[in-house]
């Protein structure tokens, strides 16, 4: 927020009442304080005037005030120094970390004035939270933060730090059962389980076949023809011209049926993701609990690095197509359901309130209004699947999935630049053309508005 400048501001009360506002903000030293903010307000010399216990203190006058984004600069400077010059005491003078201290230390030092008139201009239009001399606050920041750069300074220095300190203690004992663990349930699982893990199998499979046997039954004029009129009807003629461009690569530079097998594959993943993510979105959205507990879920499911899926994809549906399907979903369902519960949670109360007191049932108001009404973050939700699927090609390559993504994985095992950069462009423009599709003139529309 910008210093208000006008003159009136910190004498338009007497200076009674301006020392018990300050005291309410900053705690002692109020009377200081006041004349150095009388002086920022009227811009005068005072400016630049140096806070000494900004300097002495360095990044804990920062912390026992609550500037926090100058207790994290100043200290990284004062760490950074510190190391700078007691790692240079072996070979070279330390001037260079001595410099670098000093620096860091004058910043702040200059710097304090100005971030405390800041933080209360802040303050006195409606923050909660006024930046007062803590002691607690500086305590605990000292706990936390001095053992931590002692330890890096000494290493910085070259003693010798005990083995327990230079490498954490790992508990190898409770890895390994933890694993063992992990390996018995699996197999407890894939044992007990199996017939229902093959119905699966055998649908998704189902799924797969008849995706791929009705576009490849079709002769590549037909699908050429069919595709462009899709690309008219939801972006108009530049969809589809793009749309033919991206035909001509794939069909040119011979990855015809292998973006039809991937996009098959793609297909049936993000049908799994629409199926199950809508619902999942909806009851996310009405009922807060769920919500607060599906959130860390879904991110594990987004954090969690995609070659780790294929493990019990592996264990329980073998390779092949459907286990990467469903690797596939649980890493690019997690954006349907969060943004089909945005979409809904955005709708205007107001609607809300009109529907029911009109006689609508909660089911009508969901039909007929909330979807509706988030029918724009849902499709955004199943492009961003679209976009996740398409990511795991070459991942799913590795379980026998086909598609391009072999072909990108046979030209990594061989080194074959061209044709690695090829296929990757290819899944690239499958992307694009996918995004087309779904989006239409909605991302025009879209991006207009932004």
């Amino acid at each position: 927020m910008n210093a208000p400048t006008e003159p009136g501001l910190m004498n338009s009360v007497g200076t009674k009442v301006r020392l018990e506002h300050l005291q309410r903000f900053c705690g002692f030293n109020a009377a200081h304080y006041l004349a150095v903010f009388e002086g920022l307000a009227g811009a005068q010399r005072s400016r630049v005037r140096l806070n000494w216990a900004a300097l002495l203190g360095g990044p804990y006058w920062a912390a026992a005030r609550g500037l926090w984004g100058w207790f994290w600069l100043s200290l990284v400077l004062d760490t950074a120094g510190a190391c700078w010059a007691v790692g240079a005491l072996r070979p070279t003078a330390p001037a260079e970390g001595v410099l670098v201290l000093a620096f860091g230390r004058l910043l702040i030092g200059f710097a304090g004035n100005w971030a405390c008139w800041q933080a209360f201009c802040t303050w006195r239009v409606g923050s909660r939270s006024a930046h007062r001399f803590d002691a607690l606050r500086l305590a605990l920041t000292a706990a936390m933060t001095l053992p931590a750069f002692a330890l890096v300074v000494l290493q910085a220095a070259g003693y010798p730090l005990p083995d327990m300190v230079r490498s954490f203690p790992a508990a190898r004992t409770v890895s390994m059962a933890a694993q063992n663990g992990i390996n018995e349930a699996v197999h407890w699982l894939t044992v007990s389980w199996g017939p229902f893990f093959d119905a699966i199998t055998l649908a998704i499979r189902g799924v797969l076949d008849a995706i791929e046997r009705v576009a490849l039954a079709m002769p590549w004029p037909s699908q050429v023809l069919l595709l462009l009129l899709l690309a008219w009807r939801a972006g108009g003629l530049r969809a589809a011209l793009f749309a033919g461009a991206i035909l001509g690569y794939l069909g040119f530079f011979g990855f015809w049926e292998k973006a039809i097998s991937t996009m098959s594959l793609v297909a049936a993943s993000v049908l799994m993701c629409v199926v199950f993510g809508v619902p999942l979105g909806i009851l996310c959205a009405k009922y807060r609990r769920l919500n607060r507990i599906a959130n860390p879920v879904m991110d594990f499911m987004q954090t969690m690095p995609s070659f780790v899926y294929l493990l019990p994809a592996i264990a329980f549906f073998s390779i092949g197509k459907p286990p990467a399907v469903l690797a596939t979903v649980v890493f690019a369902m997690p954006p349907v359901i969060k943004l089909t519960a945005l979409g809904i949670q955005q709708v205007p109360g107001d609607v809300k309130e009109a529907m029911l007191a009109f006689g609508a049932s909660p089911m009508q108001l969901l039909v007929k209004a909330e979807l509706p009404m988030a029918t724009a973050s849902i499709m955004t939700g199943i492009n961003q699947s679209i976009m996740m699927s398409l990511s795991m090609v070459v991942v799913s390559a590795l379980i026998g999935a086909g598609g391009l993504g072999f072909d990108v994985l046979s030209a990594l095992q061989q080194m074959e630049n061209g044709a690695g950069l090829l296929a990757g462009l290819a899944i690239v423009l499958c992307a694009m053309l996918l995004d087309r599709l779904v989006q239409g003139r909605n991302g025009d529309k879209r991006k207009g508005k932004e």
